[in-house]
């Protein structure tokens, strides 16, 4: 695996070492980073991680033993490396990093715990994986770049595991921060931006997630998005082109600091992201939008593949409030945003 250190040696037993990555709020560009679309025309992400986190623990042991637990499952399996995928097919996102980088003959403990649930639409499954590379490395005294950790994790869940989606989520966890991502065949390239503290604190204050109170299953939607895209259907292909165009839009409106352009154009956003798939929005969706903007937000989409999950909304700085409230009065859970600029982080009880 390019850019990560092998680890057939310096295995540190009984040393817990513990990591957490940030979720993600995506603005604009999401589908195009979902093959083929980046391989054949290049795709483009604006993104941001939030104060949301997954984490992961992992122990070396003296034995041949693998422990995997995951705390929101509830879930436990224990046995040689041979039986993990007849442990429990629900486990199977955490024997993929186990399977891919423990090569030493040693057994591990390895937990997971998300604060965000799965099919929320803020990437929490690749930000486990991302998590759990982090944990494993640190666990066996080793480090490595952030985009060979990202690049790991991407072979893990989309290679090994054969899990549908695409790359953003990945990349954003590991790097943190707001990010323009690029997308060109294998190629990633990470865009860091430098947006004033000031523009920061007024986006954060300014947004709100609203849970629809309902999951949904990603790779059912991203199959149907990619099968369209294939056929050739002109109104997929031009939808994922727009939305490319539209993540420059908003990456120049951030930066310039012009945040009610920002939040006009998420609105944008969301009309185009529609003609994706059929499967995108929902009658909580529609609700939920209605009611923002009816109390005076200037835009909102559905984070992540749709279908359910959470709804980000953009309401100016005097309108925060009501919407907001709104919001609530119409039995939605409203969250506030705070922004991570740390991306994975990974330390150890030594």
């Amino acid at each position: 695996m390019a850019g990560l250190p092998t680890m057939l040696d310096n295995s540190i037993s009984g040393q817990t070492a513990y990591a957490r990555a940030p979720m993600r709020i995506s603005f604009a560009g999401g589908g195009t980073d979902v093959a083929p679309y980046p391989e054949r025309e290049g795709g483009a992400v604006l993104s941001a991680t939030i104060k949301r986190y997954a984490f992961a623990s992992a122990r070396v042991r003296e034995d041949d033993q693998f422990n995997l637990t995951s705390l929101d499952l509830g879930l436990s399996a224990e046995g040689q490396m041979d039986q993990i995928s007849e442990l429990d097919r629900r486990l199977h996102l955490l024997s993929g990093p186990v399977k891919r980088l423990v090569t030493d003959g040693r057994g591990v403990d390895l937990r997971v715990q998300s604060q965000a649930p799965p099919g929320s639409g803020l990437g929490s499954s690749s930000t486990i994986v991302v998590a759990m590379v982090g944990a494993l490395l640190a666990a066996h005294g080793r480090r490595a770049p952030r985009h060979a950790i990202a690049e790991a994790s991407v072979e893990i869940e989309r290679g090994d595991l054969g899990l549908t989606g695409g790359t953003q989520d990945h990349y954003a966890a590991a790097f943190g921060g707001v990010n323009f991502l690029e997308f060109n065949g294998d190629s990633v390239t990470v865009n860091k931006l430098k947006v004033p503290m000031s523009t920061v604190a007024t986006l954060e204050h300014n947004l709100l997630l609203c849970h629809l109170g309902t999951s949904r299953e990603s790779a059912t939607i991203i199959s149907d998005q990619r099968e369209r895209y294939e056929s050739e259907s002109g109104t997929t292909s031009a939808a994922l082109t727009l939305q490319k165009e539209l993540a420059h839009q908003m990456k120049r409106a951030l930066l310039a600091g012009q945040l009610d352009d920002f939040g006009a154009l998420l609105d944008e956003v969301w009309r185009v992201k529609q003609e994706l798939s059929p499967l995108i929005a929902t009658e909580g969706a529609a609700h939920a939008y209605e009611t923002a903007i009816s109390a005076g937000a200037l835009g909102g989409k559905i984070t992540g593949a749709g279908g359910g999950g959470y709804m980000l909304f953009y309401a100016p700085f005097e309108r925060r409030f009501e919407v907001a409230q709104e919001l609530r009065k119409a039995k939605f859970e409203v969250l506030d945003i705070s922004l991570d600029e740390m991306g994975m982080e990974s330390w150890t009880d030594g």
